[in-house]
């Protein structure tokens, strides 16, 4: 079925390809077809530029016809799919700009030559025209918004199309767009063929992106897909599909189009990780019964070869029943032919004969003779045959050989005498001899020599020397070597032997054979596994327990690998796997091999695959790795945790032991610290001394010469998961590293480790607090803001950690705001208990004015004179404080209902003065004062009010005051005619210090501050004047000016400003001022 109409008109919706006339695709002269391809190349070529594109598109259309249209080779038509996809929204905006419909006719035509490859084509043309599906459909769609400023790019898309066109319809090609996503949907879900449907996948992926009205279709289709119709597939090629979606999901969840579907997502990818296990273990377990069946056959093919070697000497079944059938009398059940009757055989030979034709029998009866004739001659007859001599005695200790002699001898074997009661021997004897022939041969015969255990210990070395010469080339290779391990294991005791004597016989053997194997071990691997199996299955055999030639062979040869292999030599591996057993303490050698440069690969891959497949050694090579993850080489320390953090926690026998290990670590920088920090003894004398000298040894102690102390070690020495050796406790930043880096080397898989780093954190010298803070940020940087673990942690961290997050803030937010939800999250532990005074900058800005009030004190008492905290203090008073009246709502993040007004914030400094501290209260109204936008001079002066209306005035308040009448000259009017008055009028001199601070002021806005003094009672002003004497002139010369008509009055002032002072005057004066309460 097609999606396209049949084509009517010129200007019909979308003419279908059935309307398509020869000549429109054949208009242009046919060019090479090298040309062709270089210009649709062109179009898919990430280097050509959008521009250059769109004008190659529009020349493109007659190539492209005839690369899809005529060519049948499947290399071209792929470039051509791909040219065709690049050009694709290109011809579709000059369809809609221009008119030219019979242009858009040709590219319908590529349409359907398209849609032909995508529904009949072969397997690649299918993966190309998935491209052009994807560019179709976000092409003849509506881009997410409809606003150009938000749009990533001039796109071409749906939109341009006028609804007037004259032959493109919006709804049909709407329609037609929705179709084939349909059909790829479909596609998805129906299609056997892996790299289709990882090509959909991606397509589908970037239509998401770019399509915002697909997305819950595509993240439905994509959650709901599993891989039932690749059942026909290989298990790789599955979960190779399986990858691809699972990482366009993973990367789909990260974008603004995905992320509103993160709980589908996280669902289907963990039922999806659930069935990737389980496939994986029914491949595995396919693949153990496919290598047991073929090891099966295999043994089966050599037993049946092992067979058919072997000659059988009694007569077959066939053989047995052919007589049978030749000799119906039963002649075959006679035993030997003496037995038959003389008649019987006659008559036998007879028949026989005639059977034969005479011809025939004459030839025969020839050649027997001619052949007796000829044995006859060739055998010395029996009558002439002398007499063997008997033997002569020779003294051996007077014989003169020379070396070369001795070896010629020694390496000649004796032959063996046959047994007596061997019965094929015997046989011969009675053809060969008589009776009395044959006692007497043998009597004449000298007996064999009895080598001595010398001798046959040079023999048994001297064979050795030679099977090890001759190597695999002398016999068969699968026959030498096991031959040559037996024949060393159990093929030379000798019971006659002493037993001293037959051990160091073997051990001559074994060292012998020993350094043949390590002459040249890359190619002797396999004689040295053979012979290793071997004594230790004699040594099983034999009961031995202890003391194994198994185990010194072995450590001798892990000695040698140790020494002389590389990272290139891959043996060594097998050459473990196929031991028999290995001992615990071999395992920890392979510790050494691991921190060889030149040996650091494998032996890491060695360990890793002893733990993983040898359960018997499983946890000593883990003891290994654990212990290399503190070493102090950054080198093995990271090859180490990065071998075995893949185990956590997807292994759980391994699992919790690299945890538990981890938490051991991190538990000796807290134990480290409380020793160190243990209170000494009350009389000053170290406890142990006492336990060292004891009783009256003090001098010889003295005496004696300290130990020479031990080299640190470079790694933990550990022991079923534990530190057992001597490590010291980390004194240096590199030491912490080597405790704390495994641990958070695993908190990057398992989150739940964090918080017992935080929970110790509070416990730790702040030497390795510093130390702690600095390893952690690329932990921290590479979980993320978003990170479950990390969103539980801040929502209620451990008391005493308040450092490290703010550590971890300060690394996750770079230094831009932080997300409101990480600040609900911190504001809800502020709630519990108290935090650390630089929460609080970061929460204020967030918090309702009661919260502000709450927790304003411990941010004011941050301030320490640096610009950074007061800039810091600046920015938290400019969030807190309310927008003045006439500001727009829209222009501030803040209503005047949950924030301060700036009189409010400066009354709160003042009336928390003790709480805050003097000196960070005056810091903080000085920040106030360069707020000039908060703190005008009306809002100055509305804050002075309210302070002289309060029945208490507060200690910082004449201060503040003299500060705001020298930054703003305007409130001095304000200050002279109403402030001092309502100060005078309570009292203020009883209060000592707001009385030197009301003796400053006046001078400082004088003479503004004159008619205001007058107010004072006698001793008082006379004080003023007194403490400030400047003050006295000009004040009497405006009271003279200006003192009206009370000359009692006046003359009561002049007197008081006078330089005379009575002595009851300064009496009173004095009691005034000692009587003056302090502030409380």
């Amino acid at each position: 079925m097609s999606y396209y109409p049949a084509a009517g008109t010129a200007a019909s919706a979308a003419p279908g390809p059935t309307a398509v006339p020869s000549s429109a695709l054949s208009s242009a002269p046919s060019p090479s077809p090298s040309s062709d391809l270089d210009l649709v190349a062109a179009l898919s070529a990430p280097s050509t530029q959008p521009a250059l594109k769109a004008n190659a598109a529009a020349q493109a259309v007659d190539p492209l016809s005839r690369l899809l249209l005529g060519s049948a080779e499947a290399s071209v038509k792929k470039v051509a799919l791909a040219g065709f996809a690049s050009a694709y929204p290109f011809l579709f905006r000059y369809a809609c700009q221009s008119g030219d419909a019979a242009h858009w006719t040709r590219v319908i035509a590529l349409k359907a030559a398209v849609l032909n490859s995508w529904r009949n084509g072969a397997i690649g043309e299918k993966i190309g025209a998935v491209k052009v599906l994807q560019r179709i459909i976000q092409t003849q769609s509506a881009p997410a918004s409809s606003d150009p400023r938000l749009a990533r790019s001039a796109e071409p898309n749906i939109s341009l199309c006028r609804p007037n066109h004259p032959f493109l319809k919006v709804s049909i090609l709407e329609e037609e767009a929705n179709k084939l996503l349909e059909e790829c949907v479909t596609t998805l879900f129906t299609s056997s063929e892996p790299d289709l449907v990882a090509a959909i996948v991606s397509s589908l992926v970037a239509l998401v992106k770019s399509r915002q009205q697909f997305a819950q279709l595509i993240v439905t289709s994509l959650t709901n897909w599993s891989p039932a119709a690749m059942a026909s597939r290989s298990a790789a090629q599955v979960k190779s599909v399986e990858k691809v979606v699972r990482l366009s999901l993973q990367h789909l969840v990260k974008t603004p189009q995905g992320s509103p579907f993160a709980t589908q997502i996280s669902a289907f990818l963990a039922q999806q990780a659930t069935r990737m296990e389980k496939a994986a273990e029914e491949s595995k377990r396919k693949a153990e019964a496919e290598a047991t069946r073929k090891r099966q056959a295999l043994a089966d093919q050599l037993q049946s070869q092992q067979q058919n070697k072997r000659r059988r000497l009694n007569p077959t079944n066939e053989v047995a029943r052919l007589f049978a059938a030749s000799n119906p009398e039963g002649i075959a059940r006679v035993q030997s032919v003496a037995a038959l009757p003389h008649a019987a055989v006659v008559d036998l030979l007879v028949s026989a004969l005639q059977g034969v034709a005479p011809s025939t029998l004459t030839e025969a009866i020839s050649v027997v003779k001619r052949e007796l004739e000829s044995s006859r001659s060739a055998t010395p007859s029996r009558e002439g045959t002398p007499m063997l001599s008997g033997p002569v005695v020779v003294d051996p200790l007077k014989l003169d050989l020379g070396a070369d002699e001795l070896d010629i001898k020694a390496e000649v074997p004796v032959e063996a005498t046959p047994a007596e009661d061997d019965e094929a021997p015997a046989q011969v004897h009675e053809v060969a001899f008589d009776g009395d022939g044959q006692d007497a041969a043998v009597s004449l015969v000298s007996a064999p020599y009895e080598l001595t255990l010398q001798a046959r210990q040079a023999l048994v070395l001297s064979a050795l020397k030679r099977v090890c010469a001759a190597g695999a080339d002398g016999a068969n290779a699968a026959l030498w070597a096991p031959l040559l391990s037996r024949l060393i294991s159990r093929g030379l005791e000798d019971p006659d032997a002493p037993a001293e004597k037959r051990d160091e016989t073997s051990e001559d053997l074994r060292r012998h054979l020993f350094s043949f194997i390590t002459a040249n071990l890359q190619t002797r691997t396999e004689l040295a596994r053979l012979w290793l199996n071997e004594e230790w299955f004699a040594s099983r055999c034999a009961g031995v327990e202890t003391d194994r030639p198994y185990d010194r062979l072995l450590r001798d040869f892990l000695e040698h690998i140790s020494h002389v292999s590389s990272d290139k030599d891959k043996q060594l591996l097998q050459f473990l796997m196929d031991l028999p057993e290995i001992p615990r303490d071999e395992i920890y050698r392979l510790e050494a091999m691991a921190t060889n440069t030149a040996q650091m690969h494998l032996g890491f891959s060695t360990l890793r695959e002893l733990v993983v497949m040898r359960p018997s050694v499983r946890y000593a090579a883990l003891d290994v790795l654990l212990g290399l993850c503190t070493h102090a080489d950054k080198r093995f320390r990271n090859a180490a945790i990065t071998t075995v953090k893949k185990w956590v926690p997807d292994v759980p026998d391994l699992s919790h032991v690299i945890r538990d290990f981890a938490l051991s670590l991190l538990a000796r920088l807290t134990a480290h610290t409380e020793t160190a920090t243990a209170a000494p003894d009350p009389d000053g004398n170290d406890p142990t001394i006492g336990a060292v000298n004891g009783d009256g040894e003090a001098d010889m102690a003295t005496d004696a010469s300290p130990p020479a102390s031990e080299p640190p070690a470079l790694c933990a020495q550990v022991r079923d998961g534990a530190v057992a050796g001597n490590f010291d406790p980390p004194a240096t930043l590199e030491g912490v590293t080597q405790n704390v880096e495994l641990l958070l080397a695993l908190c990057v898989k398992d989150t739940t480790l964090l918080r017992p780093l935080f929970e110790q954190y509070g416990k730790m010298a702040p030497s390795v607090r510093g130390a702690i803070e600095e390893l952690y940020v690329p932990l921290i940087r590479s979980l993320g803001l978003k990170h479950p673990g990390v969103l539980d942690l801040l929502g209620d961290f451990p008391e005493g950690s308040d450092k490290l997050v703010l550590k971890m803030l300060e690394v996750l937010a770079a230094k831009a705001k932080l997300p409101s939800d990480i600040l609900a999250l911190i504001k809800q532990v502020a709630a519990k208990r108290d935090l650390d005074s630089q929460f609080y900058l970061l929460i204020l800005p967030e918090c309702h004015k009661d919260e502000i009030v709450r927790y304003l004190p411990r941010v004011v008492a941050l301030l320490d004179g640096t610009p950074q905290k007061k800039a810091a203090i600046r920015s938290i008073f400019l969030s807190v404080i309310a927008p003045p009246a006439h500001f727009s709502s829209i222009n501030s993040l803040r209503t005047r209902s949950d924030s301060l007004s700036p009189v409010e914030l400066m009354l709160f400094l003042h009336q928390h003065d003790k709480e805050i501290g003097l000196k960070h209260t005056i810091e903080a109204i000085s920040i106030c004062f360069s707020m000039s936008d908060g703190f005008r001079p009306e809002v100055l002066a509305a804050f002075m009010q309210q302070v002289v209306d309060a029945p208490k005035i507060p200690n910082l308040f004449m201060r503040t005051v003299i500060q705001a009448v020298t930054t703003y000259k305007s409130l001095q009017p304000f200050v002279s005619t109403t402030l001092l008055s309502r100060l005078i009028g309570k009292k203020i001199w009883e209060v000592g210090p707001l009385w030197e601070g009301f003796i400053r002021l006046v001078k400082a806005i004088a003479p503004n501050s004159f008619a205001a003094l007058l107010q004072l009672p006698r001793e008082q002003l006379r004080e003023v004047v007194q403490k400030q004497p400047s003050l006295r002139e000009p004040l009497r010369e405006y009271v003279t000016k200006k003192g009206g008509t009370n000359n009692a009055r006046t003359a009561a002032v002049l007197e008081a400003l006078s330089d005379e002072t009575a002595p009851t005057q300064s009496g009173s004066a004095g009691r005034s001022l000692s009587g003056t309460p302090t502030p409380a």
